[in-house]
């Protein structure tokens, strides 16, 4: 089954809505403005639904027909069911209106729909002619109200709250912020009762709606290079999610979108490399010269880690090789005829910079100032060994050079 919005030519649907309401022109006062839905299953239309979207997040079911030969297979109730979790985003509340019938009014009472009021004579003073129902004459219209918090599937929240979680935590995002976005999207779905705890790889979520509906799941998330323009746009559409202007299957699709966002092209990152390595040197006491080869050294040194990424290559092999490519490198440079002398160190310093995990490094102490202590710790370290692997290559080359080739001297 699958159920599609009708945005065109909804007097097509005209001999379905006549089922539910028999006079042509009381369907005209809310087909034009209202949202028309159809259910169909194996290409052949089974329900149809029109509902208005009311004042102060209500909304009403107008009309919802099935043909009498496919009635009693749950269509009309699978169609519901989807309008109250497609309408949760919007409103709080969906009235129906029906006659003074005892099937209809429990049929609607088995959908979760309660007693709102009565408008009496209705039946009377808007149709034209008398209406049968079950042979009994209808006169008043009952109104019925379901509240659409409770028709919100637990597992489906909280699978969409912990797939954002995942994409900020592992594209760089701080534990407060995976935890309270998570507890952000759940709350805006009513699911109030949450209980998160977050490592830096790795998420548990327990929830329960409070009508008796728990879900408990856990997310591996393993660590990776950050991405801060997945995670601004994480923090978006979560803002959009509370502020009740995406539904949770448009915002699934949305995350997926989101996830599948590429990182910048290489030649842009392997200028940015080149940049950063520059900039820093000079602002860490590199002469201009210095920070101008520090930019060619970044470039070179960025073409070798995105090589490394591309091959899967291990994170302890791409930074202790890129120790060493700088440093030879910069040893390269001091030998040619600069017009003026050239810095070891100056070189060096700067050209460091693209393999430093700095967004690791100030997340780790991030969550450790608030009280995260494990996940603090854990990220900490794995910044302090990238730190340990940069130093081993750039010591093993400058041991090389010193001791087996005789050191600046030429």
């Amino acid at each position: 089954m699958n159920i599609r919005q009708i945005t065109e030519d909804k007097k097509a649907y005209l001999d379905y809505l006549l089922l539910a309401d028999p006079q042509e022109s009381m369907i005209d006062r809310y087909l034009d403005d209202g949202e028309m839905f159809v259910l169909c299953d194996r290409e052949q239309v089974m329900t149809v639904a029109v509902v208005a979207v009311l004042k102060n997040r209500k909304c009403e079911l107008k009309n919802i027909a099935t043909r009498p030969e496919h009635q009693g297979r749950g269509y009309a109730r699978y169609m519901i069911h989807y309008l109250c979790e497609h309408y949760s985003n919007r409103c709080d509340t969906l009235y129906v209106g029906t006659g003074n019938c005892a099937k209809s009014i429990g049929f609607y009472e088995k959908c979760g729909f309660v007693n709102s009021h009565i408008v009496m004579n209705f039946f009377i003073d808007n149709y034209d002619e008398p209406i049968y129902e079950d042979g009994k004459l209808l006169t008043d219209m009952v109104y019925l109200k379901k509240y659409l918090d409770s028709e919100v599937d637990v597992k489906k929240v909280v699978n969409l709250a912990l797939e954002a979680g995942r994409i900020l935590l592992k594209n760089g995002g701080e534990i407060f912020r995976v935890e309270e976005t998570i507890t952000r999207i759940c709350n805006r779905f009513h699911v109030d009762k949450v209980d998160i705890f977050t490592l830096s790889h790795g998420i548990f979520v327990s929830a329960e709606n409070g009508v008796q509906e728990a879900y408990t799941k856990v997310k591996h998330v393993p660590l990776s290079a950050p991405h801060l323009g997945i995670v601004a746009e994480v923090n978006d559409l979560s803002r959009e999610i509370s502020a009740g202007r995406v539904g949770v299957d448009e915002a699934l699709q949305k995350l997926g979108e989101i996830d599948d966002i590429p990182p910048k092209r290489g030649y842009f990152q392997i200028l940015a490399a080149g940049a950063g390595s520059g900039f820093f040197g000079f602002l860490l006491g590199a002469s201009a010269l210095e920070s101008i080869i520090a930019f060619s050294i970044g470039c070179l040194l960025y073409m070798w880690v995105l090589v490394g990424k591309r091959h899967h290559m291990s994170k302890i092999i791409i930074n202790i090789a890129g120790g060493v490519i700088i440093t030879a490198l910069a040893i390269a440079a001091v030998h040619l005829p600069f017009p003026e002398k050239v810095r070891l160190e100056g070189m060096i310093i700067g050209s460091i910079m693209p393999l430093i995990p700095g967004v690791a490094f100030v997340n780790a102490i991030r969550d450790i100032a608030d009280s995260d202590f494990l996940s603090g710790t854990v990220r900490m370290i794995d910044a302090l060994l990238v730190f340990v692997y940069i130093a081993i290559g750039v010591g093993i080359t400058l041991s090389i050079y010193n001791n087996m080739l005789g050191g600046l001297a030429l």
